[in-house]
């Protein structure tokens, strides 16, 4: 079965049968396909689903098909009981997806935890990724050391959501906190991605929401795909060093796309990862926090299409 999106003309809301799984992904309609095309996959971040592409998807669309998908136990994709659910697992999960999709080749974009998965899949299958976009991919700092040292921005955007949490720990009402903390710790964490909470696109607000009360999990599966996705980040940049090192083996023309206020994936761990890859185009830009495609679909859209533009000449 297949629907429109609401509020969203040329999205289409759909489902992949992966091996009997139903596996929810939006896709692009209503384009004709050409000899030129290039096949786009979309990668959430932790805690997020293919909603948070939205946006983006019709200005992508001009350049092929486009389908942002959801990760076992996020948005509407239950978890299977033997699903790994971590970094490694989702990997395999996304090239499945491709592969069912009937893409051989395909451009591959990655928001946050997205970004992690889609460096190391672009690193363990060069022959299949052909263009690799990262927006404030979840990388580790060079060393550990690195986690001790957090940004001005990490530090100015998470106390308040630490603190409204803490208060509510407090007095007993995690889970069961009232408004006033509910409302102040979603504001913080709308934070992370919007300048301006009060200025976000209430559609897409709508749509998260929807995804967040679908029926199609419950609240156990959710939090078990998000603490074990969370431990396995949390290992991986306890141990850098395999990540850095699938960041240099990486084949595909690459975009890095990040920004100086982001209060998870600090502006330095971008650069570090820019002056390994002298050959990679990045903007990290002034201001900008940790979804782009969020918090700016139109510059996200420009700046992907420019750089497109580019590579496709140098090739």
């Amino acid at each position: 079965m297949t629907k429109l999106v609401a509020g969203w003309p040329g999205i289409v809301d759909s489902h992949l049968d992966l091996g009997g799984r139903r596996v929810r992904v939006l896709r692009s309609a209503g384009r004709r396909a050409a000899p030129t095309d290039e096949p786009q996959l979309l990668v959430h971040g932790l805690g997020g689903s293919s909603v948070t592409w939205v946006p983006v998807v019709a200005g992508l669309a001009a350049r092929g098909p486009v389908v942002a998908v959801d990760l076992p136990g996020f948005g509407r994709t239950p978890p299977w009981p033997d699903d790994p659910l971590t970094v490694d697992g989702y990997v395999d999960f996304v090239l499945e997806v491709a592969d069912r999709l009937g893409w051989d080749h395909f451009a591959l974009h990655g928001n946050s935890m997205g970004g992690l998965v889609a460096t190391l899949l672009a690193a363990r299958h060069p022959d299949r990724v052909s263009r690799l976009v990262l927006v404030s991919p979840a990388l580790p700092p060079r060393s550990p050391v690195g986690l001790l040292l957090p940004s001005r921005a990490t530090v100015g955007q998470m106390v308040p959501i630490a603190a409204s949490s803490a208060t509510a720990a407090g007095l007993g009402l995690v889970g069961l906190a009232g408004p006033a903390f509910g409302e102040r710790r979603d504001r913080a964490l709308l934070g992370l991605i919007y300048p301006d909470p009060d200025g976000i696109d209430r559609r897409v607000l709508r749509l998260m929401a929807a995804d967040l009360s679908s029926t199609v999990m419950d609240g156990r599966q959710r939090r078990r795909a998000l603490l074990s996705a969370l431990g396995s980040i949390a290992a991986t940049w306890t141990v850098p060093w395999s990540t850095w090192r699938a960041v240099r083996r990486v084949e595909a023309p690459t975009l890095v796309l990040g920004g100086t206020a982001d209060a998870l994936v600090p502006a330095r761990t971008l650069r570090s990862v820019l002056a390994a890859r002298p050959d990679w185009e990045g903007h990290v830009l002034d201001d900008r926090r940790h979804a782009l495609m969020l918090e700016d679909p139109q510059l996200y859209v420009e700046l992907v299409g420019a750089w497109h533009e580019r590579t496709a000449r140098a090739a």
